[in-house]
């Protein structure tokens, strides 16, 4: 299929971005009604949910997403056969959780109803159905759910919200909604043949402990970092975090929706393709696009992160480490994904539990650091040092994620010079309105000037001449086609 990745990423982008802007509102809208400190506490619930959605995959998803796009043809049943697994471990995780919120915390039902989450999350199918070839359904699936979820959180402000509570409720009927529609999208899915056994990879996901234990360590750090952020530094800080981290995600999705464009063609390339070809083309890719977010997100930092008040201003350092923390991530991951692929599973294991170690360590240090030395650094000050912990543990992720695959690319290497043009371009441009005027439509005069910025400097670089052409490379060298 000629085109395919144009219109997958097409897909992505527009489907996602506007459920990452529906998610933003939503967020916005909560922050205003709830201060830092209540932000904070509503933020820990969401990440505590997320982080058991990890625990309850870990094992389980990356290695099926390799299952499903070696084997096509058997998707649902390994889909099906991925979703009874995550439902099991989901709900024991679940149940001992509830256990703990009633015997140690003042909001027992805030806690129980952030929890249950993991349950409708097991039904989760995104990169499952990218693998399958049908990026679109999930898109609409997720999509469909955020909107829900903003409606939802209008009706609670119009009725004067303030209960947490509420909003957990509202944030676990959002999410069986997609649980509900997920299941028709399974059923369409390829099925063996009756008699036909189920591959052989599959018993392998419940087995690869090594994996299990890497993936859920670095799912944990990237969905449940603010819980550990309130733990060692406090309530305040963990909304200060949340914000910069809010912000960060939303300034890289197109390269979050790029990693889950180029993970099926990385573990195709593994089994049938140019692995070295294909790992420097996604690492040029990931570049070109999380650079210039890094550079444009500094230009604008201090702005954005007024939006939900003007307190959470003092959030702009943080945004700028949460930025460059996610640039480094993202490239560690088409290295992680290379590594998968290719079937070398210790090294994917070490270079994922590694740099979730460090995290860990810099961030119960810092913390007890702090809390020993009674210094009182103020919440956005410790928002940042968490921040800059993220940097040196996603450092560490992409350094050691270049020198293990280093055989998978000889004479693939990636050049930098054409990413650096247009970061440098797309900084100076969301920087210049705010030299130039003040008011209230500096911002949105930032943000345009930054974006056609980086929409011209990305033709002048990579796209002009090749349009016609975006994407077929990817696609010849992976041999992934669907």
């Amino acid at each position: 299929m000629k085109h395919a990745v144009r219109s997958t990423f097409a897909t992505l982008l527009v489907g996602v971005f506007g459920q990452r802007l529906l998610q933003l509102i939503s967020f916005l809208c909560i922050g205003r009604a709830l201060g830092a400190e209540r932000l904070g506490i509503y933020a820990q619930g969401t990440a505590v949910a997320a982080l058991l959605g990890v625990l309850a995959g870990a094992g389980v998803r990356n290695l099926l997403t390799r299952a499903v796009t070696h084997d096509p043809t058997a998707a649902s049943d390994l889909l099906l056969a991925a979703i009874r697994t995550r439902l099991a471990i989901g709900a024991g995780l679940a149940a001992g959780g509830i256990a703990v919120a009633f015997a140690v915390t003042d909001s027992p039902w805030f806690w129980t109803l952030c929890l249950l989450q993991v349950v409708p999350g097991a039904f989760d199918l995104k990169n499952l159905l990218d693998a399958a070839g049908r990026t679109r359904a999930e898109v609409i699936l997720e999509s469909g759910t955020a909107l829900l979820q903003l409606l939802l959180v209008l009706g609670w402000l119009a009725a004067g919200g303030h209960d947490l509570v509420e909003l957990a409720a509202i944030a676990l009927g959002a999410r069986c909604a997609y649980a509900m529609l997920a299941l028709p999208a399974i059923r369409r899915l390829p099925t063996a043949t009756a008699g036909a056994a189920i591959p052989a990879e599959l018993p392998g996901l419940r087995t690869s402990v090594a994996v299990a234990l890497a993936e859920g360590l670095h799912g944990i750090l990237t969905a449940g970092d603010i819980w550990f952020v309130a733990l060692c530094f406090g309530d305040g800080a963990a909304g200060y975090y949340a914000v910069a981290t809010r912000f960060a995600g939303a300034a890289l999705l197109p390269s979050t929706q790029l990693a889950r464009l180029l993970l099926p063609h990385l573990l195709h390339a593994g089994a049938g393709g140019d692995a070295g070809r294909t790992l420097g083309t996604a690492s040029r890719t990931t570049l070109l696009v999380t650079l210039p977010m890094l550079a444009g997100g500094a230009a604008v930092a201090e702005r954005l992160c007024s939006l939900p008040g003007a307190a959470f201003a003092a959030a702009a350092p943080a945004l700028v480490l949460a930025l460059l923390s996610g640039c480094l991530q993202h490239s560690g991951w088409q290295q992680s994904h290379a590594l998968l692929a290719a079937g070398r599973f210790g090294a994917y294991a070490r270079g994922l539990a590694g740099p979730g170690l460090l995290h860990v360590g810099l961030l119960v240090g810092g913390g007890l650091l702090v809390a020993r030395s009674g210094a009182n650094l103020g919440d956005p000050t410790e928002a940042m040092m968490a921040a800059g912990f993220a940097v040196l543990a996603n450092a560490y992720y992409f350094l050691g994620g270049s020198h293990a695959v280093r055989d998978l690319r000889p004479g693939h290497d990636v050049p930098l010079g054409g990413a650096v043009r247009v970061a440098f371009a797309t900084g100076a441009a969301a920087a210049l309105p705010a030299l130039c005027c003040d008011g209230t439509l500096v911002l949105p005069l930032q943000l345009l000037a930054g974006g056609l910025a980086f929409a011209g400097s990305l033709w002048l670089v990579e796209l002009r001449g090749r349009l016609a052409r975006l994407g077929d490379g990817l696609a010849q060298a992976s041999g992934f086609r669907a």
